[in-house]
Formats: C-alpha cells, structure tokens, sequence
C-alpha cells in the first residue's frame, strides 16, 4: 500500500516536472520568437528608415538642384545682355581732379536699382521654409569700369582700346637685358601723328607686346623734348636676344583684349586730334567695333571743349549733328544738356555768369571746376552718370535683366513703402 503511494507521487512528480519543462520550454520557445519577430521587426524599421532618408536627400536634393539652376540662369541673363560697362575716354571720364566720376556714378545707379535690390529668395516658393539656404549669398553685380586717363587725344584713346594702335615710330634696337631703350609712339597709318599715354596712369596700356617682346613703356622725364612731344622709352620685361625693331611695328596694349563684351560708353575729343566732325564719328565707331555683344548697344558722349584747338561752337555744333545722324538717341550731348536741362535736374539756377556762357551755347562755370578749367566737376558728374542709366534704361538696355530678375516688381514694392528711397539712398551715397 505504501509502495503504491510513493509509486503515484514518484508519478506525480514527473509529470509536474514535465509541465514545468514544457512551460518553460514554452516560454524559452515565445522568448526565442519574440527576438525573432523584433530582429525582422528592427530590420524592416531600418530599412524603412534609409528608404526615408534616401527620400528626403532626394527631396531636399531636387529643390537644390532647382534653385541654383535658376539662379544660374539669372546670372546666364546677366552675362548674356549686360556682364559689364567699359567707359573708354580722357581725363573728363577719369575726373583726374578728384571730383566724382560719371562711371561711378553710373555704377551708383545700376548698384541700387539692380544688384543691391535684387532679391533671389523672393522667387523661390517657400523660401522660408528652406533655412539651409543663405539667401544672401545669391548675388549679382555689373561692374562699370573707368578707362579714362589724362588728356588724351582720341588716337591715344583709341590706342589703349587696340582699335587704331600705337606704332614704333622709329627703328629702334631692343637690347637683350631689361635696360630701357628710346622709343618713338605714333599712330598707325599716321606719319605725323604722335601720341602720349601714361600722363594720366597707365590704364590700359601696360603691360605692352612688341614684335612678340612684352615690356613696359614709360615717360622719359628726363628727356627734354624741342618739339612739345613726349619722350618715352621701352623696358622689356624679361631678358632675351636683342632685337631689331622696325619703324611701323605695331604695339599691342594691355587693353586691346579687354572688356570687350560690355557695354560700351565712348567719349573721345576733349583733347583733339581728329581732322573733324567725320573723322571724330568714324574714330568712335571703330572703337564700338571692339564691343562683341550686343553691338547695337553703348552709348557715346559728345566733347564739350576741344581744349588742344579751342573749337568754337560752330565746330562743335557740326560735331553733334554728325554724331546723331550716326548713332541716333544712343548720342548724348553734354555741352548742350549742361547748358541747358542740366539746371533744372540739378535742382539749381544759373548765375549771371552762367548765363552769359549759356548765351553761347558754352558749358557754364557751375558744371565746372572752376571759371575757366577745362574739367567738369562733382554736379556735373552726377548729372552724366544719372543720364546715361536713364538713357540705357529707355533704350531697354536693362529690359531682359529686370524681367529675369523680377526687378520691376521689387522696385514697384519698395517704392510703395517708401517713394523716396532710391533718391535718399544714391543721394547719401554720392553726397
């Protein structure tokens, strides 16, 4: 009887270790299922992720590409009608006296009505919600460049542009180390014709290229001329073979080659040296040949003086017909603009003294230095400046760059806010 008792405990005791072993095989069996269904599970969450992570550079990627590619075509625009202006003259384009210059303020213009208003951000849907985006750094500018110097003839002027070069006058020798040799300047196809670069810096001119010899020309200040003319001498800019150079070997200038696709602003005889009304006319439309795009876009400049000859107003009268039967509205007469709606736009009256140079269709002293100085001073200046972005803007100059731009809108909604602006901003800047 005992024996069958412990005979059925010894049983019962198996079968509860064999549930509590199939229990916790069971729970071993979930354990080892449930790490399973969570590795799949972390898996499937990683995969997931780098599918939304590849979406998102996709996503972000795509609005990139997209606004540099418009931005590249507004800056496409740019280069395309107006990458630059190059304002070719003497020393009225230099304003050797320290006065503002017209290029300057014409760069004063084009900076506050284009490239400083312009604003990228303002096309780009959402932009606020791209912060990644510098908006500042997606500029534009049209840089105006002055290549005006000292009193220059318009052969001079026009050898500095490489349109009529300069020539050795004479047979020279250029000696094999870099000392400086004598060199006589003339104008090509001129035997008399001299000119005199560097009186007022050397803008545009060195370095020079002779014969395939690179050198730097320089006045000989201390050769005395007889004749009036300067003296000038060649220094090559390497050490080489001497070599022989013969009289009408052409002088490539530093100038030639440059700016070439801006737009281009001429103003040639202040100084003289053209035979004229038809010579002057065709020694500037060869200069505007030099411009290779948008060859019916520039803008020319009348002489207000001839202060080498001292032409009277008959000469310079048949100087500005002769311009405008050539060139049309793109010509602009300073002499008779200052002698006349130059007052009014410069806020001002004339003076009794004005008004007896006005009598003779003669610029008056309030748009000059002083009484009887051949330079225009700061008033005029910005009078010039101020008409030539207006005149280029006529001319729809600036037509393709604002609508690419969306300047015409910019402008409507700032002077919306404020009327005012761009006369106080450019006023504060060129006063």
């Amino acid at each position: 009887m005992w024996e069958s008792n412990r005979t059925k405990v010894i049983i019962g005791n198996i079968f509860i270790i064999l549930a509590i072993l199939a229990i916790v095989g069971g729970l071993v069996f979930a354990m080892l299922r449930i790490r399973e269904i969570n590795k799949i599970q972390d898996e499937e969450l990683t995969e997931l992720y780098v599918q939304q992570k590849q979406v998102q550079n996709e996503q972000r990627q795509e609005p990139s590409a997209t606004i540099q590619a418009e931005y590249e075509k507004d800056l496409a625009t740019i280069a395309e009608y107006m990458p630059g202006i190059v304002c070719w003259g003497d020393g009225t384009t230099a304003a050797a006296s320290g006065a503002l210059n017209y290029p300057y303020v014409l760069q004063t213009y084009i900076n506050n009505y284009i490239c400083d208003i312009y604003n990228f951000s303002s096309t780009i849907e959402n932009a606020a919600d791209l912060p990644r985006f510098n908006w500042k750094d997606y500029k534009v500018s049209i840089p105006v460049v002055n290549m005006g110097a000292g009193k220059e003839s318009s052969y001079t002027i026009s050898g500095r542009a490489g349109t009529i070069p300069y020539v050795v006058g004479e047979d020279m020798v250029v000696p094999a180390d870099c000392e400086p040799v004598p060199i006589i300047l003339k104008t090509a196809g001129k035997e008399y014709t001299y000119v005199t670069p560097l009186t007022g810096g050397d803008v545009g001119v060195n370095p020079v290229v002779i014969n395939g010899i690179e050198g730097r020309l320089s006045i000989n200040s201390e050769a005395y001329s007889y004749d009036g003319t300067l003296k000038y001498t060649f220094t090559r800019s390497t050490p080489g073979a001497e070599a022989a150079i013969p009289a009408g070997s052409v002088i490539d200038t530093a100038g030639k080659d440059l700016y070439k696709d801006y737009i281009h602003v001429v103003l040639m005889g202040v100084y003289g040296e053209y035979t004229g009304a038809d010579d002057l006319v065709q020694q500037t439309k060869t200069l505007l040949e030099r411009q290779t795009k948008n060859s019916d876009r520039f803008i020319v400049l009348g002489p207000y003086i001839n202060a080498q000859y001292g032409a009277s107003t008959y000469e310079l009268d048949a100087i500005d017909t002769a311009m405008l039967r050539t060139f049309g509205n793109r010509y602009i007469s300073i002499r008779k603009y200052l002698a006349g709606d130059g007052y009014p736009d410069a806020g001002i009256s004339p003076t009794g003294e004005d008004k007896y140079y006005i009598a003779q269709n003669i610029v008056p002293p309030s748009f000059k230095v002083s009484s009887h100085s051949e330079e225009l001073n700061s008033r005029a200046h910005k009078l010039i400046g101020k008409l030539i972005y207006n005149r280029m803007q006529s001319l729809g100059y600036f037509d393709e760059i604002n609508d690419e731009l969306n300047i015409n809108e910019t402008t409507k909604a700032i002077l919306k806010d404020d009327p005012s602006y761009f006369d106080r901003i450019i006023g504060n800047i060129l006063n």
